[in-house]
């Protein structure tokens, strides 16, 4: 069951911190569409190439430089940051405090408490993903209506953005639920998205540490088989059960843990 009155006090602590993240993820992806231009891409290519920058590139097309820009670096590297702050403030952060005390002081199950911080976290990461995807679909029609461009493929990169955050956030989530002192959620919780996204970046940027980036959770959001035409479908249901199973495990832990009460 869900607590409405505390899901409300959760999004209105947090808002502040959704929005922040929400406009400027949406205004870097607007920016990005609004500047593409092919010939531009192609004379960057030439001047980096034989350079580890070269693979940050990716093909001059439209959605292949969004692939390596937006959804390489920027529009993953800022929702982990909004998640890492999130999960362990919904959780961990309230236990190390002393206010989850409060809160469970209350006839509010802790079943109750821990599924709807969860809720409000998945929520809050599909309505951001939502607004940067209809806030591109709109700049791609003003901006490069002359271009030909797959929108399936756009909107595929945008499931596999979300599905990659929801793993990525089931993570943090579970570490929130696992330690009761924010110092150690975040050793974690913060530690392990932070490595899968450099990781991930460092095998794409040079071609000799390419092996490292499949150590990477990261790696099962593969962009060029979205774009070439690859079978990703593998990939999108293991971020999808990742994320399940370890959302599942945190409310468990944090159900039958000992709390400092």
């Amino acid at each position: 069951m869900l607590s409405k009155p505390i899901f409300k006090q959760t999004l209105k602590a947090n808002i502040k911190l959704w929005l922040i993240f929400t406009i400027i993820m949406t205004a870097l992806h607007i920016i990005l569409i609004a500047v593409f231009d092919a010939s531009t891409i192609s004379d960057m290519s030439g001047m980096v190439k034989d350079t580890p920058l070269a693979n940050l590139l990716g093909e001059a097309t439209f959605l292949g430089m969004l692939s390596k820009t937006f959804y390489g670096i920027q529009g993953v590297l800022l929702p982990i940051v909004f998640i890492i702050m999130t999960a362990n403030s919904l959780i961990a952060s309230q236990v190390d405090r002393g206010s989850m005390a409060y809160l469970l002081s209350t006839p509010t199950k802790r079943s109750t408490v821990v599924l709807t911080q969860a809720v409000y976290l998945i929520t809050s990461l599909i309505v951001m993903i939502l607004i940067i995807t209809l806030a591109g679909y709109t700049s791609i029609h003003l901006f490069q209506g002359d271009v030909d461009i797959n929108m399936t493929n756009y909107f595929m990169l945008n499931l596999g953005l979300f599905l990659l955050m929801f793993a990525t956030s089931s993570i943090s989530f579970f570490f929130s639920c696992v330690f009761n002192l924010t110092k150690n959620s975040l050793a974690w919780g913060a530690g392990i998205p932070m490595a899968f996204f450099l990781l991930k970046l460092m095998g794409d940027v040079d071609s000799s540490l390419e092996k490292l980036k499949y150590i990477s959770m990261n790696a099962l959001f593969d962009t060029h088989a979205i774009l070439n035409g690859g079978n990703y479908t593998i990939q999108f249901v293991s971020l999808a059960v990742i994320g399940i199973v370890l959302y599942s495990l945190g409310i468990r832990v944090f159900k039958n843990k000992d709390l400092p009460l």
